[in-house]
């Protein structure tokens, strides 16, 4: 076996980090690469939410405008 050191992570990707600050365990290239697709899949969701509650939130917005304004 080999006497690995105990700040040492292996990435997916196969890379070893030897960084002791690092806790994701991701080199940097994963990390973009994973923050990319989390950030598409969170765009992607306020996309359908406004799609399916635009009109509702929209209505609701003047409604609270509205008894704001009578205050």
């Amino acid at each position: 076996m080999e006497n690995k050191n105990k700040s040492e992570k292996n990435c997916p990707c196969g890379r070893i980090i030897t960084d002791p600050k690092n806790k994701t365990g991701l080199c940097p290239k994963c990390q973009k690469t994973g923050v990319n697709i989390v950030s598409a899949l969170g765009v992607a969701g306020i996309v359908f939410l406004v799609k399916k509650n635009g009109g509702k939130i929209i209505k609701s917005t003047f409604d609270v405008v509205k008894n704001i304004k009578k205050f």
